[in-house]
């Protein structure tokens, strides 16, 4: 396997760059592993389009009169914790060892595998959300959509960069409680399973508030 490096990484302010590295990522071989949470993010990327298509603005922001947020802050709300993700991420890749070959397998241990578990929808059990990712606001549906589409590129390009790397040995503390800690491949399946998480909770909105009017 060819060896990866981190400047597969999309950094602030070398955009033509980046989007050059990530079409090179991208024709490069990829751990099997890595690359069906590729194609998890490629179908969370459909279901928010087709989501977002069905709905009006106005449905697409309404809060149900029964508690919840809207699809709108669902979506807002993957888009301020995914790019949240990015910074401790990029530091343990940038110290990974090269080398994982694609017979070996990338291991999200126990608690990573019970927290990516316990995030996949229908939601088994909730959890309270620190206010920093709470969306006080959200745009168009065409604005939060876009943001919801390019952190999904980032992410998908910090995974095949990854590819290669031991992410077993590789770890990061969680963004949402700094005394949690898992691998790189579990954070990366963690972020799969909550956007999936978020996506089925913001089509429950929009059919719940559906629901209302007609009834």
């Amino acid at each position: 396997m060819a060896k990866r490096t981190n400047t597969g990484i999309r950094r602030r302010g070398c955009n033509d760059s980046a989007r050059a590295v990530s079409r090179h990522a991208r024709s490069l071989p990829m751990h099997p592993q890595l690359a069906a949470l590729v194609s998890q993010l490629d179908a969370a990327t459909a279901h928010a389009r087709q989501l977002v298509a069905a709905l009006d603005d106005a449905t697409f922001h309404a809060r149900s009169p029964r508690g919840g947020w809207s699809a709108a802050q669902c979506i807002a709300h993957l888009n301020l914790t995914t790019p949240a993700f990015f910074p401790s991420i990029d530091a343990a890749l940038a110290s990974g060892r090269p080398g994982f070959a694609d017979s070996r397998r990338y291991r999200r241990g126990v608690l990573g595998a019970l927290l990516a578990w316990s995030l996949e929808p229908p939601a088994r059990l909730r959890f309270p959300t620190l206010p920093a990712f709470v969306p006080r606001s959200t745009g168009s549906k065409g604005a939060v959509l876009a943001d919801f589409e390019r952190f999904q590129r980032e992410l998908a390009n910090r995974i095949q960069t990854a590819s290669g790397l031991d992410l077993n040995e590789l770890r990061i503390r969680s963004v949402f409680n700094a005394r949690v800690s898992y691998n790189v491949y579990a954070a990366f399946c963690i972020l799969a399973a909550h956007e999936r998480r978020h996506l089925w909770q913001a089509e429950r909105a929009a059919r719940s508030l559906v629901a209302e009017r007609g009834a």
